[in-house]
């Protein structure tokens, strides 16, 4: 019974997949195969279709499937997921990583550049098929659009394990038809089985020359969803994405390009026809529906980038390269599915003004694939560095995996390179926008962290000073609120309000919260309480990653737990907001400062996500004037 069980679990997870994962990837024969022959012409047909299986196979499957999704952090992928591999979760100034760091946001932040594109000339493009069906609709293309984009993005509140209940269906009968249609087609025109030997591609590329890089250029579309799949990996694990692919992905992809390939190499002319995909079917009540199948289809490829966006916002903060924005789980088994609703909103109101801006799939397609293949190449570049540094691998094997990988990606990165002024230029600089961001994010919270915990001390150190001075004790009980690893900035609130009210409680609890990334549902739990001189209990507790923490309640079980040493019903809590009022110069630039200053405001409020009573909470505003370090600061510190 537990087999079948797990059985009917993984062929469901496969079926989300197919609605979340796959979109991308499996809209491409709609354009790419039909956008590349008419470059190359039709008497290469065969050629094409045989570099677009083996981009596919050594792309997809080999360096993504069997290589890079092995690299997870507690279950996330994505370039963040390498980069905490890296550093283990704790990033370390030097120059060496500092660089490693920066190429990794920038990485990530063209995902985030693509993400912005990809729903808005997905949606677009499917809207544009409606006009086949009637030529009348042309002028509510638009409108259209902008409606199916908003109410997508109005639909990420559900989470992407609610959406792949919808989506996966939808995409299961797309795969099936785009192998059914490649079929039909191959049985009329057997010989172009023969692309499946990777000599005609590397003929086709051979005999090309220079005229080949547009051609590339146009076969870049067929992987673009790779990274996102990547990125992905914490909604569904790596084997549902690879059973899926294995199973129905792959095979209904390679029978559908053998097929388009078929009916050109049987009807040259069909070539130069916009509506190649749709011409494998016959003409009347069949193709209608394909059209209305493709436009779902093509919405749903949006998915893929939108639930990518939001695993790699919420892996930046987790590292502290975005500041604490309000993060909801979807899920009770896969603590991946998220949905952040500033992300969220941020991302949406893009995709609008990107399609009120261009207009057209065609004004948008030159802005499309060149941040995701630079971002793949990032990728390569990090897999390797991470699996050097962390496995031990030698220096030649590292050196041969990476030039394997490059030469895989640096001639798709370099075709798109090409469209740089066609619009190539609109993900580029959203993804420096968003790069800009994270560091000044990064770089802020060092230079606070580090002006604090300049004269800080451990919780130990701090009950022996306490203990040993005449200081006025004040009758209560209040705690300090911190995360775990973080017991020197907890220390330094607590001197914080020594030295402002020239006295303390007669009792500090200071409270150290951490994530239980195994556990769901469960409520808090105390993992231990430690009792230190100066009338100071220190204590560490853990939630699951679906339950927004209740310190007060966390509280009530601890001094049950210490047996009620401390009053947890009228304790205070206190908040600190620290705001920067000094900055020396050459450690962050006014409008670096004006921009770190505008984010610490809008960030999460703690007070708000512990469910905190305002009658107990007690907020300073704790002024900082950032010092000149002699140590030079990198790209690490706490977050």
């Amino acid at each position: 019974m537990m087999a079948l069980m797990t059985k009917h679990k993984n062929l469901a997870s496969v079926l989300l997949a197919l609605g979340i994962v796959f979109g991308d990837i499996g809209t491409s024969p709609l354009y790419a195969f039909q956008t590349a022959v008419n470059l190359a012409g039709a008497e290469h047909a065969i050629g094409i279709v045989s570099l677009i299986l083996w981009v596919l196979v050594l792309v997809v499957a080999v360096k993504y499937l069997f290589l890079v999704t092995k690299a997870d952090y507690h279950g996330e992928g994505g370039v963040f997921a390498l980069l905490a591999l890296f550093f283990n979760g704790r990033p370390m100034p030097g120059t060496g990583r500092c660089v490693f760091a920066c190429l990794m946001i920038f990485g990530a932040a063209l995902l985030f550049g693509d993400g912005a594109i990809t729903p808005a000339i997905s949606v677009l493009s499917a809207v544009e098929g409606l006009v086949t069906i009637n030529p009348s609709w042309k002028d509510g293309v638009v409108p259209i659009t902008v409606a199916i984009l908003l109410a997508l993005f109005l639909c990420q509140r559900f989470g992407t394990g609610k959406l792949g209940i919808v989506f996966g269906p939808v995409m299961l009968v797309w795969f099936l038809v785009l192998g059914a249609m490649g079929i039909f087609q191959i049985f009329r025109h057997p010989e172009v089985l023969m692309a499946l030997n990777p000599i005609y591609g590397i003929r086709f590329l051979l005999a090309s020359g220079f005229a080949v890089w547009p051609v590339i250029g146009a076969v870049v579309l067929v992987v673009t969803g790779s990274e996102a799949l990547y990125a992905d990996l914490g909604h569904f694990g790596r084997k549902p994405i690879l059973n899926a692919w294995r199973w129905l992905v792959f095979p209904s992809l390679a029978l559908n390009y053998l097929g388009q390939a078929a009916l050109v190499a049987g009807n040259p002319t069909e070539a130069a026809d916009t509506g190649l995909f749709f011409m494998m079917l016959p003409s009347g009540e069949a193709r209608v529906l394909l059209v209305i199948l493709a436009t779902i289809a093509t919405i749903i490829a949006s998915q893929a980038l939108i639930s990518g966006v939001f695993s790699l916002a919420s892996q930046a903060m987790d590292l502290g390269y975005l500041p604490r924005l309000h993060v909801r789980h979807t899920s009770a088994t896969e603590r991946g599915q998220i949905h952040i609703p500033v992300v969220n909103g941020i991302l949406g109101l893009s995709c609008i003004l990107l399609v009120l801006a261009f207009k057209s799939s065609e004004s948008l397609a030159g802005a499309y694939g060149i941040a995701v293949t630079s971002a793949m190449a990032i990728t390569s570049y990090g897999f390797v560095i991470m699996s050097r540094k962390r496995q031990g691998m030698a220096l030649w094997k590292a050196a041969l995996l990476l030039t394997g990988l490059m030469i895989l990606d640096l001639p798709l990165a370099g075709a798109c390179i090409t469209k740089l002024f066609d619009g190539g230029f609109v993900p580029l600089v959203l993804a420096a926008g968003v790069a800009i961001i994270m560091l000044t994010w990064r770089k802020g919270r060092d230079l606070v962290h580090a002006s604090v915990g300049a004269n800080a001390m451990t919780t130990e150190a701090l009950g022996q000073l306490i203990a040993r001075e005449n200081i006025l004790r004040i009758p209560g009980t209040t705690v300090f609120l911190a995360r775990q690893g973080s017991s020197t900035m907890a220390s330094a609130r607590v001197l914080e309000q020594r030295k402002r009210l020239h006295a303390l409680p007669e009792k500090i609890v200071l409270l150290f919260l951490d994530t239980d990334w195994e556990s769901p549902l469960s409520e808090a739990e105390i993992r231990g309480i430690e009792r230190r001189e100066g009338n100071i209990w220190e204590i560490h507790a853990t939630h699951g990653y679906m339950v927004e923490p209740d310190a007060p309640r966390i509280l009530v079980l601890a001094s049950q737990k210490s047996g009620g040493e401390f009053d947890a019903e009228s304790s205070i809590f206190i908040f600190a907001q620290e705001i920067i009022l000094t900055c020396q110069p050459g450690q962050l630039p006014r409008w670096q400062r004006m921009l770190f200053g505008f984010l610490s405001r809008n960030v999460l409020p703690g007070p708000n996500y512990l469910a905190i009573p305002p009658d107990r909470l007690v907020v300073f505003n704790w002024m900082l004037h950032l010092e000149h370090f002699s140590k030079r600061l990198g790209c690490g510190g706490a977050s």
